[in-house]
This record gives C-alpha cells, sequence and structure tokens, in this order.
C-alpha cells in the first residue's frame, strides 16, 4: 500500500523539494535515494534524531517493510516486552495517560488512517509547507508533518529552533504553511511579536487550548487557533469539540471516553488491569462528555503528568530522585500550573523535613533529570 503511494509522489514531485532546513533542502527524488542508501538495522528501524532523521529513517523502514521504532531523541529505546504482533509497521513509545512508559504496536493501515483523516479534514493539500516546530517522535508532530510529508507529498519545512525570531525567518521564505504546536509554544509565539500573515492553518494540541489563549491569536493576530485532541493510541479524536469523521466515542467506565476507530492500534507490549486497547477500540483515561458529536474534556483520571504537551512518568521521575538523592520514599505526581498553557507541575514528595530541602539537596536530587523532568515544587515531611 505504501509503495504504490511513494511510488505516485516520485512520479509526480520528485524534482520538488520534501524538505526545507536552515542549512539545506532535498527533493522528494534526492529522500528516496538517501533513504535507500541506509543500511538494513536488523529487524526494527529506530527513527530517532532530528526531524530529517526520523523522516529518512522512517521512509527506510517503509521501503524495506521492516517495522519502524520511534523514539525521542533524548531517549533510550524500550525493547518491547513482547515481539511484534503480526502485521506491525509501526511501534510508538510513550508514557500516554497512565503515566507508564510503553511501546504501542500499529499497523501500516491505522496509522495511514490517522494521517489521513487529518490530511481530509484540514484540506492539508492546499495548505502550503507543514513546519515541523515540535518534536516528530510524538504522534502529533508525526501525523501533522512527517507522515504528511512521507504518504501525501506535503512539503515539509524543519524548524530546529522554535522560539519566536528563529520561527519567524523559519517562515519567511514560503508563501503557505501550516503551523501545528502545543499551547506553551503558542504562547510564546504569540507574545513574541512572530507574525502569522503566511500561516493558512494554525494548530494546537498536546494540552487543552485555553479560551484566553484562543482569544489573544484571534485579537492580536486574526489567527483562528484550532484545538486538536486525540491520544497516541488512536490518533486524533476531535477538533474544536466537534468529532472528527469516522470516531465513534461514547462514555465508558468512569465517564471516560471509549474509541473506536480505524486507527486505533493493535496494542501495548505490556497491559494494566482494566485497559481497552485493540480490535478497534480504546479506552482512554479522560472523563468527558459527549452531546451527538460534540465532545468536552473534563479531567484526565490518569497518572501520566503533562507538561506542556509532553507526556511524563510520574514513577521514572521518582525512581532518578531516589537513587541520586539516596532517598526511600520519594512521591512523584501532578498538579494544576499557575500558567495553564503550561498545563501541569511535577511535584516531588519527599521524606525530609522542609528545612533540609535546599538549593544543593535539590542539585544533587535531579542531577540525572531531564530539565523538564524536575520539579517545580517540593513538599516535605511534617
Amino acid at each position: 500500500m505504501f509503495g504504490e503511494r511513494w511510488t505516485r509522489i516520485q512520479r509526480e514531485r520528485g524534482a520538488l523539494v520534501a524538505v526545507h532546513a536552515p542549512d539545506f533542502t532535498l527533493t522528494f527524488a534526492e529522500l528516496d535515494s538517501q533513504a535507500r542508501a541506509l543500511n538494513p538495522q536488523g529487524d526494527v528501524w529506530v527513527a530517532q534524531g532530528d526531524t530529517p532523521d526520523i523522516l529518512r529513517t522512517t521512509l527506510a523502514g517503509l521501503l524495506h517493510g521492516v517495522p519502524v521504532h520511534w523514539v525521542e531523541k533524548d531517549r533510550t529505546r524500550r525493547v518491547p516486552a513482547m515481539p511484534p504482533p503480526v502485521g506491525t509497521a509501526f511501534i510508538k513509545q510513550t508514557v500516554g495517560g497512565s503515566g507508564v512508559r510503553r511501546c504501542q504496536f500499529f499497523t501500516f493501515e491505522q496509522i495511514a488512517a490517522d494521517v489521513d483523516r487529518l490530511h481530509a479534514f484540514f484540506d492539508l493539500e492546499n495548505r502550503g509547507v507543514a513546519v515541523a516546530a515540535i518534536s516528530c517522535a510524538h504522534s502529533y508532530g508525526l501525523t501533522m508533518t512527517v507522515l504528511q510529508t512521507l504518504l501525501h507529498g506535503v512539503p515539509l519545512c524543519w524548524a530546529p529552533q522554535p522560539f519566536a525570531q528563529p520561527l519567524m525567518d523559519t517562515l519567511r521564505p514560503h508563501a503557505r504553511v501550516f503551523l501545528p504546536g502545543v499551547p506553551a509554544m503558542w504562547k510564546a509565539w504569540l507574545m513574541g511579536q512572530v507574525r502569522f500573515d503566511n500561516v493558512s492553518l494554525a494548530i494546537s494540541a498536546g494540552s487543552p487550548l485555553t479560551p484566553e489563549l484562543a482569544a489573544m491569536a484571534r485579537e492580536k493576530h486574526g489567527l483562528h487557533l484550532r484545538n486538536l485532541y486525540g491520544t497516541s493510541e488512536c490518533g486524533a479524536i476531535s477538533c474544536d469539540e466537534i468529532l472528527l469523521p469516522g470516531i465513534e466515542a461514547r462514555i465508558g467506565p468512569e465517564g471516560r471516553l471509549m474509541v473506536e476507530s480505524s486507527s486505533v492500534g493493535l496494542g501495548y507490549d505490556e497491559t494494566l488491569s482494566g485497559e481497552v486497547f485493540g480490535e478497534g477500540r480504546f479506552l482512554t483515561c479522560d472523563a468527558v462528555s459527549i452531546d451527538e458529536d460534540h465532545l468536552k474534556l473534563h479531567a484526565s483520571l490518569g497518572r501520566g503528568i503533562n507538561v506542556a504537551g509532553r507526556k511524563l512518568s510520574p514513577d521514572e521521575i521518582a525512581a532518578k530522585i531516589r537513587l541520586a538523592g539516596g532517598l526511600n520514599d520519594v512521591e512523584v505526581f501532578g498538579a494544576p500550573s499557575r500558567d495553564p498553557e503550561r498545563g501541569q507541575d511535577i511535584v516531588a514528595r519527599v521524606p525530609l523535613p522542609a528545612s533540609e530541602i535546599t538549593v544543593a539537596f535539590k542539585t544533587q536530587a535531579c542531577a540525572a533529570l531531564a530539565p523538564w523532568e524536575v520539579p517545580r515544587r517540593w513538599i516535605g515531611s511534617s
């Protein structure tokens, strides 16, 4: 199925630019040549690194018919706890709403269903260049940028520095672009005097879009900021609280959203009690209400911590603090942030008096943490 798509893209767009980067461009023909020149990596292709690296490796895996395992640039690969099911073409590695880092398996058809749904819904064929300012190892970044290039021939523009001035420099050469981001990014861009004159479509996802941020985009820039909601297990679900075509939704246990669609994956490498993921159905961790085709998100009931659209595992963070700080009992959880676009703050409860939670202690305890994993709040013993 992919081969037919890629052959058509090469025939129609081979000489056109597929990738715009700060220091180079690649035509679709050059991208094809570079992907075919990559050496096989055994039974799985690990797609990791910057956006062009993920693009090339994903294409190589598709051309060779070997599963592609997407891994964030700053992470090590998690070897799945079970062999990939028959038909697996893609493996995602993510925390998600559960708060547990696991692998998720997908067929090509399941991923393509999500990509095609978004392509048709947003009319991406006529939106110009896809700007890759967000991580393309995450579901949202993959489906809105890299996979739109590989499955539909949409040209991609890589923005390695997603700050206001570098982003403006990235946008400027193109007549029309569509720009996916997360609320924290959009807040920085909207407050950073970025001009959006050539932005044909502005999309926010990863965490809820606040009415205040949407109003800022509209009133300051005349920009209609679309609010996309989905999960890595089943792809996009709704936009501006309206269910996307082909998505069936109902209320499941605990008021959680149950999704049925063609883009639901095959399952996890390790399944927790009570989970539903596979055979076209996925039970999310999100409590919602549904009125006809309108879906409203109320709260996440999972343990995952959402920091500026990045899902983090409280157990992973707690384990690193325990080891670095020489502590036996550490609890980590998420709490609402004072900055609503940030989503949540990380909170750490440690078995020490408040007077001992000094700057020196925090420096030592956080030595093994990535910057986005560092707790913003600390709670000591009474």
